[in-house]
């Protein structure tokens, strides 16, 4: 049988356990190349016979899978101790039930594979989607506008850089700021990012009729559409790594993050919302892994967004450790266009469960709460008396459990234009729409949690 990319590699593990025993996969390191070629470096010390012997073997095994040049190396092999340590710096994966150290080596994706990080300081939330037209952006804009009439100063961020929205939708053409976040990954390589620069990527927004303002930091700047030219070009060199006159490279997900965080570090802000793109690119993976923020993933309840979201939380669940249990804590999901009928909010509300159990294997961590006890139980926990009226009711515990944000539809935010419908982005109207959303969001922030204390 023919070996393709989805079972080459459990089939190079499989070969190690029976050529050297389940022991010798604890002491190796498997190694995915960029093209996508496999090997296996073992610390073990093995005769040169032995080597030519596996080699010819996971060859046959592989078949084009096999990487021609040592699929096979030993504890003494060419770049063995590199390999280890960069196995050391990776979380471990699960294949076939057994947990194996994994070094995936890609030209594009690499950052999927980083480690997701933390933030501290000024709260801040990512609004993601596997696609558009799911209502991400009017959200974020009614969110906005809601923490700024409610006393908070927000940054709006839009690192859709493809498909921008957030600048043009918050900001009149007249206020567009010089440069936008394109800019910034551009400079940031070649010319530097000084003061100045970072000044002039900032436009203000008001927002409804209570005139709240936004600070926003657009994709696109005004000196990009004036020389229209240069956009795609900017966009092609705004994906590559930044690599100093020292030699130190810079991932994408490391120059946004610093950016996030030069903006953080200001004081200038109690609440940073980022507009992240639709689907997998890399840019979403610096966005969900390496800003330390809030995630809420957009979707509406169709099969499409639940195979999409169970394509990446499939890869996320695979990492273990401290980070992506704390990262997962961090997840919510969204329900866009939800409808108002409770009985079908319910059953939406279980799929979309469904996702979680995706993302939380069992064993993990769930980030959904930690009602569940950790000591042993007994037989007497057990010996209960239930009342005969107790009706437990099971899609009612599902829902409760599945803690999804619901968006209702509504059609008066359809093609929404919050600078030509001002009068949308009042309380009266988006807080029934929103109602989720408003409550989750400033349940993250101290001072509105004083306010409703005191009141």
């Amino acid at each position: 049988m023919t070996v393709r990319f989805d079972e080459s590699l459990s089939t190079l593990v499989d070969f190690v356990v029976a050529e050297l025993g389940d022991e010798a996969v604890a002491k190796s390191v498997f190694v995915r190349d960029a093209v996508g070629l496999l090997s296996v470096a073992i610390d073990l010390e093995l005769s040169d016979e032995r080597l030519a012997e596996l080699e010819l073997a996971v060859s046959k095994s592989l078949g084009g899978y096999a990487r021609t040049e040592n699929p096979v190396r030993d504890k003494s092999g060419p770049g063995v101790k590199k390999l280890f340590e960069a196995g050391k710096r990776r979380p471990n994966i699960v294949v076939e039930g057994r947990s194996i150290s994994f070094v995936d080596r890609r030209l594009v994706g690499a950052d999927w594979l980083l480690p997701p990080q933390s933030a501290d300081g000024v709260p801040r939330i990512v609004f993601t989607s596997l696609k558009g037209g799911v209502g991400r952006s009017t959200a974020l804009a009614v969110l906005a506008a809601h923490m700024s009439s409610r006393g908070q100063r927000v940054l709006a961020i839009d690192l859709d850089l493809e498909a921008p929205g957030i600048g043009t939708m918050l900001i009149q053409p007249n206020a567009l700021p010089k440069y936008g976040t394109l800019d910034y990954l551009v400079e940031n390589g070649i010319s530097g990012i000084d003061r100045e620069f970072v000044t002039q990527m900032i436009g203000k927004s008001f927002l409804g009729s209570t005139g709240a303002q936004v600070s926003v930091l657009p994709a696109i700047g005004r000196a990009t559409i004036e020389n229209p030219r240069g956009a795609l070009s900017k966009i092609s060199r705004a994906y590559l790594e930044d690599v100093s006159s020292s030699g130190e490279v810079s991932s994408q997900t490391n120059q946004i993050r610093e950016m996030v965080d030069r903006f953080s570090a200001t004081g200038d802000y109690d609440l940073i919302l980022i507009d992240g793109r639709a689907g997998l690119h890399e840019t979403n993976a610096a966005v969900l892994l390496g800003l330390g923020a809030e995630i809420l993933f957009f979707g509406i309840d169709e099969p499409q967004t639940f195979l999409g979201y169970s394509l990446l939380f499939s890869h996320l669940a695979d990492f273990r450790g401290a980070a992506y249990d704390e990262w997962r804590s961090r997840v919510q999901f969204v329900q866009a266009k939800c409808s108002a009928d409770p009985a079908v909010q319910r059953e939406s509300a279980v799929r979309f469960s469904d996702l979680f159990d995706v993302l939380h294997p069992p064993g993990g961590h769930s980030g959904r709460g930690d009602a569940l006890a950790t000591e042993s139980l007994t037989a007497d926990d057990f010996d209960l008396e239930w009342a005969e009226d107790d009706a437990l009711d099971m899609d009612e515990v599902l829902y409760e459990e599945a803690a999804v944000i619901k968006i209702l539809d509504d059609q008066r935010y359809q093609g929404f234009n919050p600078i030509a419908q001002r009068s949308l982005l009042t309380p009266d109207l988006f807080g029934t729409t929103f109602r989720d959303l408003l409550n989750w969001a400033e349940s993250l922030l101290p001072a509105l949690q004083v306010d409703v204390d005191d009141n």
